[in-house]
């Protein structure tokens, strides 16, 4: 996409032409020598001016960021609040891995050493930030999306420093908290020395020399407990007086905490003016439409996903049964037991259901054989009806009506965020749109999910973590640990059960060192 030479004011109603060195940035507190400095986006970038060009250049970077986080977070079956030390160190040779060279103006984000904290590389990072803010704060789904990628972003940046460097932020004026945490002093720690050791022994250290090691060089802060309420719902901290005593191992959860409340206000705060703001250009009102698209349909990186040329088997209809019981995602399963006992589906549930179907090989005279064969000789439509109103649409979706397209399967994402199903529709996905409790009883029940697995998924269901609680239910049903490949896709879904219930992948660890290719770009 290409544009004038036009220039984005990031604080004007309107974009303007300028002087192509006008930018200023001195509104932000930037210091330019501190290697370790990670902006806490808490000051508006004023005064400041873009090319279109780079506006997007920019937002697509720090997507394509979120979005590899996200992914190699599904893939590992976790999160970096409750990964190990040494699966973060995979997290993070994985996410390097990820986005070698596929990044420019943000590459001082995920490789801080490669290019060192200049003045420009701060102005990028900040600036993405808030164009991705703009693109994300129209709806709750796009809110809580962008928030818990950026933290887990900023949780990365903040675990990567050494400890000094920690320290280093959280004395630095520029980051905002340092008026919400006092350092304990000697005599303090001293006094509170056996209820601090008792918080250790809590989170599983027992040796009594290591502890007396540990806590002699451990620095603790005190802050309210209502900035850490992780950490008081684990029992990981030391509480009196209405203060929690935190160590430098735990602070991230204190400085993540001020970070969250931070961007959720100023995000509220944006969803409130966007009217404003899609006013402001129509060029900008695209971006940002792609910018939500992409976060939708995927980015340019080479983690594992659907691919439709990786079939192997001829599908036929009256294969669907079995095929649905060993090996499709909760989503379409759910989709074909409503199909079989109703010989009817709503409009959004044969779209999410049909190209699924196409996506798994299914051939369009297969799927007209199946969806005749439950509308017609199942069910209670007569074969006029079905041809006046289905077979038109069917052979759409094969790219054989209209405009030849054909149509891709909806990923993991879209049918997220597409609209929940209402009454007597049964599309969507069961880890977003399903209650908790119809959830449990539906996975113990219908599925036979044994208690501890069911509560794995509520657990990550809540959390919002939907396709993590999909990858446990595949683990599950296949009876494998730690398959090491993210499910992002129904069709990667069944694609991968293929090939572990066929003998098509035999060595686990080959299959989560190869990568194959990402069929959606930017």
């Amino acid at each position: 996409m290409e544009y004038r030479t036009t220039r984005f004011s990031l604080n004007s109603s309107s974009t303007k032409k300028t002087n192509l060195n006008s930018s200023n940035f001195s509104s932000l507190s930037i210091n330019s020598t501190n290697s370790s400095y990670i902006p806490y986006y808490d000051t508006y970038p004023e005064n400041t001016t873009i090319s279109l060009e780079l506006f997007q250049s920019l937002a697509i970077e720090r997507l394509r960021i979120l979005k590899t986080i996200e992914q190699v977070l599904a893939r590992l079956n976790t999160t970096l609040s409750v990964a190990p030390m040494n699966k973060k160190d995979e997290i993070e040779k994985l996410i390097r891995k990820e986005l070698k060279d596929k990044l420019n103006q943000l590459k001082f984000i995920i490789f801080p050493s490669f290019t060192g904290a200049l003045s420009i590389d701060l102005q990028n990072d900040i600036i993405s930030h808030y164009i991705l803010r703009l693109a994300f704060c129209p709806t709750e789904e796009e809110r809580r999306w962008f928030i818990t990628n950026e933290l887990e972003l900023f949780r990365y940046r903040f675990q990567v420093l050494t400890k000094t460097e920690q320290l280093n932020y959280l004395n630095d004026s520029s980051s905002n908290i340092k008026q919400f945490y006092e350092l304990v002093s000697d005599e303090e720690k001293k006094h509170y020395k056996e209820s601090l050791m008792s918080s250790i022994i809590i989170k599983g250290l027992t040796n009594s020399s290591t502890i007396a090691k540990s806590f002699d060089s451990t620095t603790y802060f005190r802050v309210r407990f209502q900035h850490v309420p992780d950490l008081v719902r684990k029992r990981s901290c030391f509480l009196a007086h209405g203060y929690a005593y935190v160590s430098d191992n735990d602070i991230i959860s204190f400085v993540l905490q001020h970070f969250r409340m931070n961007i959720s206000y100023q995000m509220t705060c944006s969803s409130k003016k966007y009217e404003f703001i899609q006013e402001m250009d129509t060029r900008i009102e695209l971006i940002l439409k792609m910018l939500r698209k992409k976060r939708i349909h995927g980015t340019h990186t080479t983690m594992h996903t659907f691919n439709e040329n990786e079939q192997t088997e001829t599908i036929t209809f009256d294969m669907l049964n079995s095929l649905s019981k060993r090996s499709f995602p909760l989503c379409m399963r759910y989709l074909h037991e409503q199909m079989i006992q109703q010989h009817h589906l709503k409009h959004l549930g044969r779209l999410q259901y049909r190209l699924f179907l196409k996506g798994i090989g299914l051939s369009l005279g297969e799927c007209m054989k199946f969806f005749r064969h439950e509308f017609v000789t199942n069910g209670s439509m007569n074969p006029t009806q079905f041809e006046r109103e289905h077979v038109y649409n069917i052979r759409h979706a094969y790219g054989q009506e209209g405009k030849h397209t054909s149509y891709t399967p909806y990923s993991c994402m879209k049918i997220i965020q597409d609209p929940p199903p209402s009454i007597n529709e049964y599309h969507g996905c069961p880890y977003r749109h399903w209650d908790i409790q119809t959830l449990k009883q539906r996975l113990i029940n219908n599925y036979d999910i044994n208690e501890e697995t069911t509560n794995e998924i509520i657990d990550k269901t809540k959390q919002h973590h939907y396709q993590i609680a999909c990858q446990i239910f595949f683990e599950y049903q296949h009876k494998v640990k730690n398959y090491g490949i993210g499910i992002n896709h129904p069709n990667q879904y069944f694609n991968e059960s293929r090939k572990l219930l066929t003998g098509t992948t035999t060595n686990q660890n080959t299959m989560n060192n190869s990568m194959t290719q990402n069929t959606s770009q930017i």
